[in-house]
């Protein structure tokens, strides 16, 4: 599902498709493992706090549910959409 939200168009996944993105991705045993970090703070990113994910220099990237972290995440990838 997509939603566009100002110019920044959000991309969401339900919780019973979550695990297959990530299995798709390779990282869903990193995840529930608790191996996973966040992109921009560091933290361990979990199925219980996993914000989202993109892909940034050719990998895929995860961030936490920490607001601050979601909107770099947002920032970041509208920068990517403009350039």
């Amino acid at each position: 599902m997509a939603k566009q939200i100002g110019e920044i168009t959000i991309y969401a996944v339900d919780d019973r498709s979550l695990a297959d993105v990530l299995r798709k991705v390779g990282i869903y045993q990193d995840v529930v493992a608790g191996r996973t970090r966040c992109h921009f703070c560091g933290g361990t990113v979990t199925m219980q706090n996993l914000g989202g994910l993109f892909k940034h220099e050719g990998q895929v990237r995860l961030v936490c549910n920490n607001i601050r972290c979601l909107y770099e995440a947002a920032v970041l990838t509208a920068k990517r959409r403009t350039a």
